[in-house]
């Protein structure tokens, strides 16, 4: 039996979508970050810096968990905390807790 090294950019096997709800994550098939709000084997929606998404089918995401993944909306989500309509203050809180877990 041989043992080989698997890069930490392969694509990981995709796990149930509901168990990632509450989380921010990154959509593989184009890099959106944002937070997870629903996820199931048919549909998902998740908030962004920018607005709402929401799609049909399986959604292939993965957590985020890397500060260079979450740049941008990090710089979004500060730039709106001026807004008492928004929720910008409490994901970035969401978003920094999570990264805080993955130094």
């Amino acid at each position: 039996m041989s043992a080989h090294s698997v890069s930490a950019s392969a694509p990981r096997p995709l796990g149930d979508p509901a168990d990632l709800v509450g989380q921010w994550v990154r959509v593989r098939t184009d890099g959106t970050v944002g937070l997870l709000l629903t996820a199931d084997d048919a549909s998902w929606s998740m908030r962004t810096p920018t607005g709402l998404r929401s799609g049909l089918g399986r959604l292939a995401a993965e957590p985020v968990a890397e500060r260079s993944q979450a740049k941008s909306a990090r710089r979004r989500l500060r730039a709106m905390m001026d807004d008492p309509s928004s929720r910008a203050a409490e994901d970035l809180d969401l978003l920094e807790a999570q990264l805080a877990v993955h130094p």
